[in-house]
């Protein structure tokens, strides 16, 4: 069959390229390098098929031989993308101008930072009396943890300082919300609290710009931040010192009511004391009872050195002797006195005068007298402590010293904390690539 110069030239690129038979993309990238549109030499193409001078590549059958494998082979997409390298740079280029442009005009963010030193502890009161009381068998088993680091972080959070905050600042018309709890939240999306790992607390305050904004903008943004970090520093001071002078005066109501009690408790205690000294003539009971001991040793020898003469006396004189007579009344007031000593005056009416406690008495005079003075010690070590929990209860009432200590003092910013507009720039440029490149080739491989 005679063909034509037209479709010899068909026929040569055919066998310098088979894989622009079954390939648009090929196809396209042949024809535009020899002048040809893809339509033309699509339809040139399947004229040499109805002549029979080329077959339709067989791609049911697994074990023929292909012209062109369905999957585009990288050449073809590198050749298809160099072809089209000027619409790709062109595209790259407008991207990049409107992402210039973007990152220019979108809001920037300034953050001012404060750091505080962690929280002391303070000592007395009712820590000192956990203390005491952790010293003692099964002290262990109670809880010592006082984090006040965490409660500084409430204080912070809290809606009460937070409403403080907003007021101050106008943060509605700020923010431009329409109420309060919109405003609560986006100063809490604007705000971070934390306790870092040294244990020292930062207060992070950030604040935007508005979009396409000036330089006034960016002074503003900069001094908001700014003042918003020191108000916060500011009010948790106030509020602690707050909550610290309501607890040291709740503290020293309990202390004052208690020590007043103490008070009483002590005069009973004293005046019991003094009654039973009265009522049993207790100067010094041991020196007492040994005086007494002694007394009664002294008798009971006088009256066995009477024994000892009566029974002389006895053998020698008569037995109505005045002399005998006399020995045994002796005895017997010597007697009388002994019972006395043991056991006390029976006479019903007869007050004893005597400093000499009754010799039967002193186990159980000794034991009330010791619970006695027991109680006395044990009023007075509790005034003692009472009296020193109280002064310091009324001192901590009324200080007024600073409950936070700043380490580092919020300052200006001069940079911006974001957005990262290089970050921005290369990440928009790889995604943009990648969406012109895959455009591309899905354009080539739907047009027929």
């Amino acid at each position: 069959m005679k063909l034509t110069s037209h479709e010899k030239t068909i026929l040569d690129l055919i066998s310098k390229h088979p894989d622009i038979v079954d390939s648009p993309s090929a196809r396209k990238l042949i024809a535009k390098q020899y002048g040809f549109s893809e339509k033309t030499l699509r339809n040139r193409i399947g004229d040499l098929k109805k002549y029979g001078i080329i077959k339709n590549s067989d791609r049911s059958n697994p074990g023929g031989q292909n012209i062109y494998s369905e999957e585009t082979n990288l050449i073809d997409i590198t050749s298809l993308l160099w072809s089209m390298r000027k619409s790709i740079i062109k595209n790259q280029l407008i991207i990049i101008l409107i992402t210039i442009l973007f990152v220019f005009i979108i809001p920037k963010t300034y953050t001012s930072s404060a750091l505080l030193m962690p929280p002391i502890s303070e000592t007395g009161g009712m820590g000192s009396i956990m203390g005491a009381l952790s010293s003692l068998p099964f002290g262990g088993l109670m809880s010592q943890t006082n984090d006040e680091s965490l409660s500084t972080i409430a204080i912070l959070k809290s809606r009460t300082l937070s409403e403080k905050v907003i007021k101050k600042f106008n943060l509605i018309d700020f923010y431009g919300v329409k109420n309060l709890d919109k405003a609560l939240m986006a100063l809490s999306d604007n705000t971070n609290f934390e306790v870092e790992d040294e244990g020292t607390i930062r207060i992070s305050v950030d604040v935007e710009t508005e979009w396409l904004h000036l330089f006034e903008s960016e002074e503003t943004a900069k001094n908001q931040c700014t003042n918003m970090a020191i108000y916060f520093v500011e009010q948790l001071d106030l509020i602690n010192k707050s909550l610290k002078t309501e607890e040291a005066s709740f503290h020293r109501e309990f202390i004052g009511e208690r020590y007043r009690q103490n008070l009483i408790d002590l005069k009973k205690a004293e005046d019991a004391l003094k009654l039973f000294q009265e009522k049993h003539k207790m100067v010094a009971l041991p020196e007492q009872t040994l005086a007494a001991i002694e007394a009664g040793a002294a008798i009971k020898a006088q009256m066995l050195s009477n024994e000892v003469k009566l029974g002389v006396m006895l053998g020698a004189l008569n037995t109505n002797h005045p002399k005998i007579e006399n020995i045994k009344k002796e005895n017997s007031e010597l007697n009388k006195k002994m019972n006395e000593l043991e056991y006390g005056s029976n006479v019903i009416g007869y007050k004893k005068s005597n400093l000499f406690p009754v010799l039967a008495d002193v186990p159980e005079l000794g034991v009330e007298l010791v619970r006695l003075k027991r109680e006395v010690e044990i009023q007075n070590t509790l005034f003692v402590f009472l009296t020193q929990q109280y002064e310091e209860a009324k001192i901590k009432e009324a200080k007024d010293t600073p409950t936070v200590q700043i380490l580092d003092y919020p300052q200006i910013p001069q940079l911006k904390s974001a957005p990262k507009r290089v970050l921005i720039l290369i990440f928009c440029i790889i995604v943009t690539f990648l969406v012109n490149i895959l455009f591309i080739l899905y354009k080539s491989e739907n047009r027929i």
